[in-house]
């Protein structure tokens, strides 16, 4: 082992005193102190700290995320569809075809009273409107922002002075001022619809309303049209629609602008659920 050097330390009592009490004096990280306070006597310069226990915070709600969109099994396209039914409208078969939704027809969709056809809102806004352009849109009251400006009409001449105006004997000029008196029918977009067993109806009109947001088909004709249906209430039914554009080439028209048509195809009931409208 090495040697160990030995030294000499004198002690002095009072310089230990004074490097203990400077030791004691000095803060320590982790140091703490009980301030005590007299609620019936406050202090004159000391006020009581306002304070909240973190548990008493009711935490921030996080924001709700909007719900994904259903996924839609999209169907098969209907094999007569392009062998067939476009050829016998005049339309082209490479016409793009879209499929807008599903539905269960109900009561309403055949009751005389009602007079229309009702789609699917999700279809609607998710499928059909896409293909339509802004004016088509506007037409069908289909549009989620402000309608596009119309041109001012200029108003008609007072029923009552037309109606003085009028000859006794003149009761087909009556009956149009008569027709003027009784308002404008709401109008739409002009549609066709299509089914295997009736064939294409005539021209019906497409509509939403602006009350309950509705989608409908609807006009003169459609009673005629949906009692040469196949399909009838409680069947399932799949929506087709498609609309040729007009394609114009140096001036000359190649292709002619077709009606939006809406083709509405008997589905297997039992192989289907039910889907709300």
């Amino acid at each position: 082992m090495g040697k160990r050097t030995l030294a000499m330390v004198l002690y002095d009592p009072a310089a230990a005193d004074q490097q203990r009490d400077a030791k004691r004096a000095r803060p320590s990280a982790h140091a703490c102190a009980v301030v005590p306070y007299d609620t019936a006597q406050p202090a004159a310069n000391v006020e009581p700290i306002n304070a909240v226990p973190l548990n008493a915070f009711a935490p921030h709600p996080r924001p709700r995320r909007a719900p994904a969109p259903a996924i839609i099994q999209v169907p098969e396209e209907p094999a007569c569809l392009r062998e067939h039914i476009l050829p016998a409208l005049g339309l082209r078969n490479d016409l793009a075809v879209h499929f807008v939704d599903s539905k269960r027809v109900t009561d309403t969709d055949l009751d005389a009273h009602q007079n229309r056809f009702r789609l699917p809102a999700d279809g609607v806004l998710r499928r059909l409107r896409p293909i339509l352009t802004a004016e088509e849109l506007d037409a069908a009251n289909l549009l989620l922002h402000d309608p596009l400006p119309k041109p001012r009409r200029q108003q008609p001449e007072p029923v009552p002075l037309q109606l003085e105006k009028l000859a006794a004997g003149d009761e087909e000029q009556e009956k149009k001022v008569r027709k003027k008196r009784q308002g404008m029918v709401h109008g739409g977009l002009p549609v066709r619809m299509v089914d295997l067993a009736a064939g294409a109806s005539g021209e019906l009109l497409l509509s939403r309303w602006s009350s309950s947001s509705g989608t409908i088909v609807k006009g003169g004709g459609y009673m005629d049209f949906v009692r040469r249906c196949s399909f009838r209430e409680h069947d399932v039914v799949d929506i087709w629609a498609f609309k040729q554009r007009e394609l114009r080439l140096f001036g000359k028209t190649m292709v002619d602008e077709s009606y939006l048509h809406l083709f509405i195809v008997k589905r297997d009931s039992t192989h289907h659920q039910s889907r709300q409208e």
